[in-house]
């Protein structure tokens, strides 16, 4: 794996040389600045595989940066992975929100960064093959037929939708606040209740499009604040909002039950769409393990048919 370290400390950059040397990763391009990352990024004939940035810098810090480097087409998906001191809040927050896959807090243990590497690379061959497979369903010469690669339960990713982030990449943002910042944030659930029949009655390219629709109405519906959805499976989105917005199940329920007679609420009646709103659930955890059961359990309550349900049409 060929790796961008950019820090504007020279010691931490030797640091990062020595650890990545001793995982295995003997090619290691370091800048001090973002512009100097810039150039590197845009001249390179060899594209990177991951990118580690620091967020506090001079003149462009790590979060702009990882905002630029996702406009080069080189760099759609590539593993953006956050190194720094840096733990408030709103810098996690901002991270997540202009494309970072991970962020890691320094003092680092070695293990835990080996393996946020690793994973973060297994997530960008996992995505690189699912844009592979959505770009050969929309260029398909028959696109009625069912694509055997597509399952109900994969997670989707919809990159234009702002807010929406991939799964991988929440998972790693309900870590970073259950165990950091716990209680600040609540997650729950929404079960598109006909999923199994819109998904049995559609191409794989129409199911993405009806559920984007349904992402943005959930999004569009919870805008309070700074909120981050994914799209988990199985016709499940999973919604993160700030505590202090008041904003809850119940709430939610009601904003979307009056999406009717909008574009949006147009489009989910003909879609023949509905939704349980699950329980909120909120983010306190001591570890990784438990904070990412929290989201199973967000999902179970989604489950559970005597929860708000909103019906349009």
């Amino acid at each position: 794996m060929r790796i961008l370290a950019v820090d504007d400390d020279p010691s931490i950059l030797e640091l990062l040389i020595c650890v990545l040397g001793a995982f295995g990763y003997e090619d290691v391009v370091t800048a001090r600045s973002g512009q100097e990352a810039i150039k590197v990024l845009s001249e390179t004939d060899q594209v990177f595989d991951c990118l580690l940035l620091d967020v506090q810098m001079p003149e462009m810090n790590g979060i702009t940066l990882c905002e630029e480097a996702r406009k080069l087409p080189d760099y759609r998906f590539t593993p953006i992975i956050m190194v720094t001191a840096m733990v408030q809040k709103q810098y996690i927050d901002e991270a997540f929100e202009v494309g970072a896959t991970d962020y890691v807090t320094k003092p680092f243990e070695f293990a835990d960064l080996k393996q946020r590497l690793s994973d973060a690379y297994r997530l960008a061959a996992e995505r690189r093959a699912a844009i592979e497979v959505l770009e050969a369903d929309v260029y398909a010469q028959n696109d009625s037929e069912v694509n055997p690669n597509f399952r109900l339960s994969d997670p989707l990713y919809f990159g234009d939708l702002p807010g929406c982030i991939g799964l991988a990449e929440f998972e790693n943002y309900v870590v970073q606040l259950a165990t950091m910042h716990a209680r600040t944030s609540k997650m729950l659930a929404i079960k598109v209740n006909e999923v199994e029949e819109i998904f049995s009655l559609s191409t794989s390219t129409e199911f993405r499009e009806i559920m984007a629709v349904a992402g943005e109405a959930l999004l569009t519906s919870s805008k309070d604040g700074r909120n981050f959805a994914t799209y988990w499976g199985n016709g499940v989105f999973l919604l993160i909002h700030d505590r202090k917005k008041g904003l809850n199940a119940q709430e939610l329920s009601l904003r979307l039950s009056r999406l009717p007679g909008t574009d949006a609420g147009e489009l989910l009646a003909n879609a023949g769409i509905s939704y349980h709103v699950g329980e909120d659930v909120s983010l306190n955890a001591s570890s990784k393990m438990e904070a990412l059961f929290l989201i199973d359990k967000a999902v179970e309550l989604s489950e559970v048919q005597d929860g708000p349900l909103v019906r349009f049409g």
